[in-house]
């Protein structure tokens, strides 16, 4: 596996992570050569913790894969700075689907806790708590990342879906679901090469967007060729 739950308990109390392969934060630059890998067909027969985290209609002409991380500060940017204005004009007007991914960043303990955090809140309350944590997780990196106890900060957002304090020590250990995670990251890294957060897999090909006008213009010349 990529990353041990051992690493996890209790580590992930504190700030320290083990030696692990982690994606750097900060996603390439938009005009980089992009690599494509063909368009993939998302399982929405999955639910739960285990489900593709998606937005949007399963129609849309456009799939939209995130690869971002809880701890990553250029993911968090993006979802305050970028993705409101792409989710009002593509996401829920039909014409995108959006995907989000997990790939783990520094500090890796912390990282894999809150993603495993959101994905366990799904089991109850479905893509909308798991949304809901990772909007708090994004917006609150500072407090639970940096502060004196992430343990006791977590354990509030957890609270945000229901969730006690025990059901988060529950989450942190379930090894299949550590295990899931750790596909997830081999599947970017064999598949998109994503060795960065936030990247994006747009119908296939991996390209990075730093502000809403060049996402959007991205999405604009990917629907009007999905409709060629």
């Amino acid at each position: 596996m990529l990353f041990s739950a051992l690493a996890l308990r209790p580590a992930y109390i504190a700030i320290g992570a083990a030696a692990l392969a982690l994606a750097a934060c900060g996603g390439a630059s938009s005009d980089e050569a992009a690599n494509s890998a063909g368009a993939e067909t998302i399982n929405d027969s999955v639910t739960g913790a285990f489900a593709e985290m998606t937005r949007g209609t399963a129609d849309a002409a456009v799939l939209v894969i995130e690869y971002a991380s809880v701890t990553c500060p250029h993911c968090a940017t993006f979802h305050e700075q970028v993705y409101p204005a792409i989710k009002e004009n593509y996401i829920d007007t039909g014409k995108v689907r959006f995907v989000f991914r997990e790939f783990p960043t520094a500090p890796a303990n912390l990282s894999i806790a809150g993603s495993m955090l959101a994905r366990c809140a799904a089991d109850e309350g479905g893509m909308d708590a798991y949304f809901l944590l990772l909007d708090s997780l994004f917006k609150t990196q500072k407090t639970w990342i940096y502060g004196e106890n992430p343990r006791t900060e977590l354990i509030k957002i957890a609270a945000q879906a229901g969730m006690s304090e025990d059901d988060l020590d529950t989450c942190i250990n379930r090894e299949e679901l550590l295990d899931f995670l750790n596909e997830n990251v081999k599947v970017g890294r064999d598949k998109y090469d994503i060795r960065s957060t936030p990247s994006f897999v747009v119908n296939g090909t991996v390209r990075h967007f730093s502000s809403v006008e060049e996402m959007s213009a991205a999405l604009d010349e990917a629907i009007e060729k999905a409709g060629e």
